[in-house]
């Protein structure tokens, strides 16, 4: 590196993003607005889109309000493609060029392997694996002619994690959090060539509505598997989402980032 780029600010300056725009898929909840949030904060444009797109306006309200960036609020369901298309087309129509994707659409089926139905297993697989494959491949056909583009993909700690019953019924959420992780690289290793950076997010427990409905045995389960013996906060994840969509993370491709309080280890 040469000393002419060694400057006074030149760290914060590699994670501005300014005149960027991007894409949230599952862009309801807390989640998704402290990643909205994170990304308008380094002065980027965002859409935030879910089947909830009344929930998506909202955010995409405060969004606007606090940051005096451009946001949207789309509805779009993860699983159908031609809904994923649409949203894009509206994103570039509305943002211009889509610079960023984060794919944050989840859904999950709690029961016994041995109980689920086949609807439950497809219901996940579609939104959390081919739903995320769909708005990665669309995403990319914009971003290839550019030779751009950062794909950030939600996963979670349960990609790396085999919960006994008592502690976990979610066989098919985990399944496919394993599984977008090894499409993270898969999908790394054939867009390089085209300047694409692929990444995953792996969050462990976050203090979301989610944790909040937990049994207190459950919950006392979940904080003895984390080193730091707490519950993550959403905004937790923003130093990671800051990285991976900049040019600070510019030589970071395939790689998930645990963001999970030593969960994994746990």
């Amino acid at each position: 590196m040469s000393d002419d780029v060694l400057w006074p600010g030149f760290v914060s300056q590699l994670f501005r993003l300014d005149g960027k725009s991007a894409l949230i898929m599952g862009g309801r909840g807390a989640l998704a607005e402290s990643m909205a949030a994170t990304l308008a904060d380094l002065g980027c444009k965002v859409a935030l889109a879910s089947r909830h797109g009344d929930e998506c306006a909202e955010i995409a309200a405060r969004i606007e309000s606090r940051f005096k960036q451009r946001a949207l609020g789309l509805q779009c369901d993860a699983a159908r493609e031609e809904e994923i298309d649409q949203t894009i087309a509206s994103v570039t129509r509305e943002l211009g060029e889509l610079d960023i994707l984060i794919n944050n659409a989840g859904a999950s089926w709690w029961g016994l392997p041995q109980d689920i139905p086949l609807s439950g297993w497809k219901k996940v697989v579609d939104v959390n694996l081919t739903g995320t494959f769909l708005a990665c491949r669309h995403a990319a056909r914009r971003m290839i002619p550019r030779r751009t583009g950062a794909i950030i993909n939600i996963a979670s700690v349960g990609a790396f994690l085999s919960y006994t019953p008592d502690a976990g019924q979610v066989v098919p959420y985990t399944t496919t959090k394993a599984a977008i992780v090894h499409l993270t690289q898969d999908l790394a290793a054939q867009w390089a060539e085209h300047g694409i950076r692929v990444n995953a997010i792996a969050p462990g427990s976050i203090r979301t509505g989610m944790t909040e409905t937990l049994n207190d045995a459950t919950r006392e389960r979940l904080l003895s598997r984390i080193l730091l013996h707490r519950f993550g906060e959403p905004m937790e994840l923003s130093g990671a989402v800051a990285l991976l969509a900049s040019q600070a993370g510019s030589f970071i491709t395939g790689h998930t980032v645990l963001v999970d309080g030593g969960q994994a280890l746990g």
